[in-house]
């Protein structure tokens, strides 16, 4: 018989748990209370520690991005936005516009050598570089000139690997092909007269790295809008790269630096997403902008992508036949663009650009540097010249078929031994006026039915025009040599100056340039210490002997611009002076008054 079975210690609790309502759940012991507070204790001291790492970590971000804050701040960026809202800074050159690619930020602020005197330079409210704003409304006494195109039209220095040989020569706002222009048409009675007695005003609607279709969509989406009354062309060289792709279902509207990034972007490709990472942290932090600093604007949708290296393979005739197709619509838009002005009845002028591997100029020393480094034999499986001579001769083809003569540019600079090409097709500040003048009579003749008079003509040798006479002047103060303050005669203004104290006797003009020899004179520029050595009326006479004086120019009331950090004045004749001697004289309350220039720098 066996023995009576004795329930065990942990039966008796299986009881009381089951008589609880707790099936199966361990009595919790004082232990095991202490083993759960000392897991919370532990779990909170674990988050405590996390949020602390993670405030010291968002603090040193702040203090990185606050002293980032205050480098931008100190820089000449900085400076630039001063009084303005410095979060613009943190802001790409360009911004995306999807009705034609891309454009000028408005607001945006470029700082170019100002280590020379030169000013900041803005890109105003409407997208367009220029200091003044530009009204939908356009006053009555305003004949609005459009210029479009790409960099050149813009102003754009070299880019690399051209900007470091070319000592990152930067072309400033006075220099521009526009602003040049509108200086020499509002220098002729004859065009204010034929206008109506108007004032000529030419904006700048270049953007770098556009093309002729990137020109149509924009004038159809937005300059239109702005009612001109002439609108210039200048486009070619950006097309070489445009037209080399060997696709076969290549598209002209779909092309481009802005649909090639965006492109990127949307494949989630690594180059697109770091190229959009690298513009957001831009936009949002100061720590990249500061960062961007060290390269220039900084990154944005820009030209990077544009390029093509230069294949080893010879194209095949299946890709010739593609860039014939490619040209063929390049040609087809540009007549396509001439009719949509022609429907809206707006006058055009459409310039063909050069480009440096097609000139046929000597190369300058400078010159032969740079071509060197800028490739631009070869684009993409392409000859790069032999792509730009097709592009030109098929534009123009195409555009007389269309009724529009187009104005070839090309070879402009073929007799000219001076520095021209900064880089593949970006021009210095001298080629440029050239170009500038080239247009202008091509605004006289074909537009205002004006016959271009001796003055008006580029006369050879085309190199003296590119000469600042000024900077090989010798300074007379009271008839003697002065020695000082010669940084007037450098080509730019500078921290130093000439300071000329009252001369004892007031007939006497107490500064004057001798040219060494007898030039043609038409251009002027000048820039005083500070705004008050600002003259209010004051006067430039020359003469060929040093004895026989006549006058050049009177300002009774002076306007000064803001091309350069002191206050600046220049002058466009519309006709050469022959002068061996200028003299400058302060008249009226200020005939007595000290004389302080920073500047003074005379051209054909």
């Amino acid at each position: 018989m066996s023995e009576p079975h004795l329930p065990t210690e942990k039966t008796e609790s299986s009881k009381e748990e089951q008589g609880s309502g707790k099936v199966g759940a361990p009595k919790e012991s004082g232990a095991t209370y202490k083993n759960r507070g000392g897991g919370l204790r532990k779990f909170v001291f674990t988050l405590v520690y996390i949020l602390i790492l993670v405030a010291v970590v968002v603090g040193l971000l702040a203090g990185v991005e606050y002293y980032a804050y205050r480098q931008v701040k100190a820089s000449p960026v900085g400076q630039a936005y001063a009084g303005r809202d410095l979060d613009a800074a943190r802001l790409s050159s360009q911004r995306v516009a999807p009705q034609f690619g891309y454009e000028p930020t408005p607001g945006f602020a470029a700082v170019r050598n100002t280590r020379l005197g030169n000013s900041y330079e803005y890109i105003n409210a409407q997208g367009f570089k220029d200091f003044d704003e530009v009204p939908l409304d356009k006053p009555n006494d305003e004949y609005r000139v459009f210029v479009t195109g790409g960099s050149v039209v813009y102003g754009r220095g070299p880019v690399p690997p051209a900007d470091a040989i070319a000592e990152y020569y930067e072309v400033t706002f006075r220099w521009t092909i526009p602003h040049i222009m509108q200086e020499l048409l509002n220098a002729d009675a004859r065009v204010r007269e034929k206008i109506g007695g108007k004032k000529v005003r030419v904006i700048n609607a270049g953007v770098a790295g556009h093309v002729i279709q990137n020109d149509l969509m924009r004038y159809l989406a937005k300059l239109r809008l702005y009612k001109p009354d002439l609108i210039v062309s200048m486009d070619g060289a950006n097309e070489v790269h445009t037209v080399a792709r060997p696709l076969k279902d290549w598209n002209y509207f779909t092309e481009g630096p802005y649909y090639e990034v965006i492109g990127e972007i949307m494949d989630m490709s690594s180059k697109g997403l770091a190229n959009y990472l690298t513009l957001w942290l831009k936009r949002n932090t100061y720590f990249f902008t500061w960062l961007s600093l060290q390269k220039g604007e900084g990154p944005g949708i820009l030209m990077e992508n544009r390029g093509f290296a230069a294949h080893p393979q010879d194209p095949t005739p299946e890709m010739i036949e593609f860039r014939k197709r490619n040209i063929d619509q390049v040609a087809d838009i540009a007549a396509i663009y001439h009719k949509t002005l022609e429907t809206d009845h707006v006058p055009h002028v459409f310039a063909l650009q050069p480009m440096f591997i097609n000139s046929r100029k000597k190369r300058t020393p400078m010159e032969q540097k740079i071509e060197q480094v800028t490739g631009m034999r070869k684009i993409g499986f392409y000859d790069a010249k032999k792509t730009y001579d097709l592009i030109v001769a098929r534009v123009k083809e195409r555009c007389r078929d269309a009724g529009l003569e187009v104005v070839d540019l090309t070879g402009i600079y073929d007799d000219v031994t001076e520095w021209v090409f900064t880089d593949w097709c970006h021009l210095t500040n001298g080629a440029n006026y050239l170009l500038a003048k080239a247009l202008v009579n091509e605004v006289k003749t074909r537009v205002l039915g004006l016959p271009l008079l001796p003055d008006d003509q580029l006369r050879k040798p085309l190199d003296s025009y590119f000469t600042d006479y000024g900077k090989q002047a010798t300074v007379l103060v009271n008839g003697k040599r002065e020695n000082k303050g010669m940084h007037i005669l450098k080509g730019y203004p500078s921290p130093d100056l000439l300071d000329v104290l009252p001369a004892q006797n007031p007939e006497q003009a107490p500064v004057v340039l001798d040219l060494g020899k007898v030039l043609p004179v038409s251009r002027l520029r000048i820039v005083w210490a500070d705004e008050k050595s600002v003259p209010k009326s004051w006067k430039m006479d020359v003469s060929e002997d040093g004895k026989n004086w006549r006058n050049w120019l009177t300002v009774p009331e002076t306007h000064t611009d803001a091309f350069d950090q002191w206050p600046g004045f220049e002058y466009y004749a519309a006709k050469e002076t022959p002068a061996r001697f200028v003299r400058y004289a302060q008249e009226g309350h200020d005939s007595g008054r000290e004389i302080r220039l920073r500047q003074i720098s005379l051209f054909r």
